[in-house]
C-alpha cells in the first residue's frame, strides 16, 4: 500500500511538471514593489525559451491583458514565457510629458525584471520581445529606444513615437517593429497630435503613425520603399479592413511593418472588447493582433 502512495504521489509530481504555470509575483525595484504575472509554458525545453513582455493600457492590469489577449494559449502551443507587469496607478511611464502618475522609473523596472526572470527560469535572453496596447504599446515603443541593448522586437498597438522624445528616438542597436495603428483611432489619433479624449484628454502628444514609421525605418536602415498587401477582408460586418506595409532590408535582418487598420478604433483586433464602439471606434475582426505579432516575434533572427 505505501508503495502504491509513493508511486502515486510520483505520477502527480510527474504530471503537475507538465501543466503550464501561472505565477503572481512581486520584485521590488528603485525601492518599490512592483507586481507581475508570469505564465509558463507547459512543456520544458532544453533550450532557452522565448520572453515575451506584455504591457497593459492606461488604466489596466496585467491580468487584464493577459485575459484580453490570450497570449497564454499561444505561449503553451509555441513555448515561449509571457509576463504581465503592472503599472504604478496602472500607468506606464512611457516618455511623453511629465505628471504626477509618470514619475517612476519604469524602464528601469522592465529591465530588472528581465533580470529577475533570467535568473529563475530558462530563457533566451537574444530573444525578448515587448507588446502592448495604448499606453502599454508607448511604452514598448519608449523600450525599443531606451533598451536597445536587450529587446528583439517590440509591436506596439495603437501607439506612436511620443513627440517629447522624436528629436533623440534612435537606437543604438536595430529593433524589428511592428505598429498596429487604427485610422478612426479617437485617442491615438492616426495623424498624430494630442493624446486622449474626455477625461483621459491632455496624455501628452505624439507623432503621426506615418512619422513613426519613417523613424523606425530610418533607425533600422530598412529600404524606404515598403512591400503592400492586402489583409483578407475576413469579417465584412466589422465596419473596417486591413492593409500590411514590409519595410525590409534593415540592419541584422531587421524589418518594419504597419499594420494600418482602415476605420479601425483604439482597440486590439480579434481582441476582446472591453469598451463600447461609440467610446472607441471599430474592433477589427480580419485578423487576430496577438497571433500576427507572435508570429512577428518568432519570424525574428539574432543579432549577429
Amino acid at each position: 500500500m505505501r508503495l502504491k502512495f509513493i508511486l502515486f504521489f510520483l505520477l502527480l509530481a510527474f504530471c503537475s511538471a507538465s501543466f503550464a504555470q501561472t505565477y503572481y509575483r512581486n520584485i521590488y525595484s528603485d525601492g518599490i514593489k512592483r507586481s507581475f504575472v508570469i505564465h509558463v509554458p507547459e512543456e520544458n525545453v532544453e533550450t532557452g525559451l522565448p520572453l515575451v513582455i506584455v504591457l497593459h493600457g492606461h488604466g489596466g492590469t496585467g491580468k487584464q491583458i493577459m485575459k484580453s489577449t490570450g497570449f497564454n494559449v499561444i505561449s503553451d502551443r509555441e513555448k515561449f514565457i509571457a509576463v504581465y507587469p503592472d503599472g504604478i496607478k496602472k500607468n506606464w511611464n512611457d516618455g511623453r510629458e511629465k505628471k504626477d502618475d509618470t514619475k517612476y522609473d519604469d524602464v528601469g523596472f522592465i529591465s530588472a525584471l528581465i533580470n529577475t526572470i533570467s535568473g529563475e527560469f530558462k530563457i533566451d535572453t537574444a530573444r525578448i520581445f515587448v507588446t502592448g496596447m495604448s499606453n502599454g504599446g508607448f511604452m514598448s515603443i519608449y523600450l525599443a529606444f531606451k533598451l536597445n541593448y536587450r529587446i528583439l522586437a517590440v509591436a506596439p498597438i495603437c501607439a506612436n513615437i511620443p513627440k517629447r522624445i522624436s528629436s533623440s528616438y534612435e537606437f543604438l542597436k536595430p529593433v524589428s517593429v511592428m505598429l498596429i495603428n487604427g485610422t478612426d483611432d479617437p485617442l491615438v489619433r492616426y495623424e498624430g497630435g494630442k493624446v486622449g479624449f474626455g477625461i483621459l484628454k491632455n496624455r501628452g502628444y505624439a507623432l503621426s503613425t506615418d512619422e513613426s514609421v519613417n523613424i523606425f525605418v530610418r533607425e533600422n536602415k530598412c529600404s524606404a520603399v515598403p512591400v503592400h498587401a492586402e489583409i483578407q477582408d475576413k469579417n465584412i460586418d466589422d465596419d473596417c479592413f486591413a492593409e500590411r506595409y514590409t519595410f525590409t532590408g534593415g540592419e541584422n535582418n531587421t524589418e518594419v511593418v504597419l499594420i494600418k487598420v482602415v476605420s479601425g478604433g483604439h482597440t486590439i483586433p480579434g481582441g476582446i472588447k472591453n469598451l463600447p464602439k461609440t467610446l472607441v471606434g471599430n474592433t477589427c475582426e480580419d485578423f487576430n493582433a496577438p497571433e500576427m505579432i507572435w508570429s512577428f516575434f518568432k519570424s525574428r533572427t539574432c543579432r549577429k
